[in-house]
């Protein structure tokens, strides 16, 4: 087989090669390149028939690269690098922040993103996407396993030594409606309860404490709530157009009053139970210091 003649070489393949290894990704790549997905292909025809090599081969999370590909890669980053350097340009400051990956249900992910954003790691440090809201333990653990998740964030997740888990707080419920509700006042009775129309964020991956609670609830009343959602978002929404009541997280309250004209209603009828809300990562990013760095400003305050 003849070797691929450096004369017919287009050098900016070299950028496409070294951000695909890097991301384990096409799409990733062309979204830091700025470049269609469609130039992301084309390069890597390119590349391909230039070495006569797959280089890249199609996996389950993405894309694997071939042993010539990472050999390839330790040559053309060093380039890639001294290009940068030649052109006087801060690669650091042209490479895009890191993204992490976190994994929480609708109103925790609200909750870390004002977090984080007030304290200026996001943008400053990372961007954050949010991933796979709804799914049970078991693709939790896996995500986590796998590295697609780098934070998960929610109920425990039993039996996985490659986890480790730290508490952020414990879930304290309160019940709520809008400001203007027509027949709930500061209080109300369970005898009132029972009758006023209710909704409810329905997870099917809740735990046994929180399940019991909220049958618990249910059985005050003599029909099922009115309306059930795995969209707390949809269902908080919701009550500020109807007269409804709804039971939250006590710790998303504030920020949610923030922007929506909602209040709290007394009760003295909601079961009592220690549910802890964690944040879980891989052993592998134990000392991962952006990581702990987030972890320190959830738990902040808590």
């Amino acid at each position: 087989m003849a070797l691929p003649s450096p004369e017919k070489f287009d050098n900016n393949l070299i950028r496409f090669l070294v951000t695909i290894v890097e991301t384990n990704s096409m799409a990733s790549a062309a979204e830091i390149l700025d470049v269609a997905p469609s130039a992301v292909s084309y390069a890597v025809k390119k590349l391909r028939e230039h070495y006569k090599d797959p280089l890249f081969i199609r996996s389950l999370h993405g894309v694997k690269p071939t042993a010539l590909a990472l050999n390839l890669y330790v040559k053309f980053k060093l380039i890639h690098d001294n290009i940068l350097k030649a052109l006087d340009i801060d690669s650091e400051a042209i490479s895009p922040a890191r993204k992490i990956y976190i994994r929480a249900d609708a109103l925790t992910e609200l909750w870390i993103t004002d977090r984080l954003l007030n304290s200026g790691v996001v943008p400053e440090e990372c961007i954050v996407e949010f991933k796979y809201s709804v799914i049970n333990a078991e693709d939790r653990s896996h995500r986590l396993r796998t590295q697609e998740i780098d934070l998960d964030i929610g109920l425990i997740i039993p039996g996985d030594r490659n986890i480790i888990s730290y508490t952020l707080f414990d879930w304290d419920y309160m019940l709520i409606c809008r400001n203007n509700h027509g027949t709930v006042g500061d209080h109300i009775t369970k005898k009132q309860f029972a009758i006023e129309p209710f909704i409810a964020h329905f997870s099917r991956f809740n735990s046994t404490i929180l399940l019991n609670n909220f049958n618990e609830l249910k059985d005050l009343r003599s029909k099922d709530p009115d309306v059930m959602s795995e969209s707390p978002v949809t269902m908080i929404l919701n009550i500020l157009n109807h007269d409804l009541l709804m039971f939250i997280p006590r710790i998303y309250f504030a920020l949610l009053k923030k922007t929506l004209p909602i209040r709290e209603v007394k009760c003295d009828f909601i079961p009592e139970g220690k549910i802890s809300n964690l944040v879980h990562l891989n052993k592998k990013h134990a000392n991962d210091e952006l990581l702990n760095k987030i972890i320190s400003i959830l738990k902040q305050g808590h």
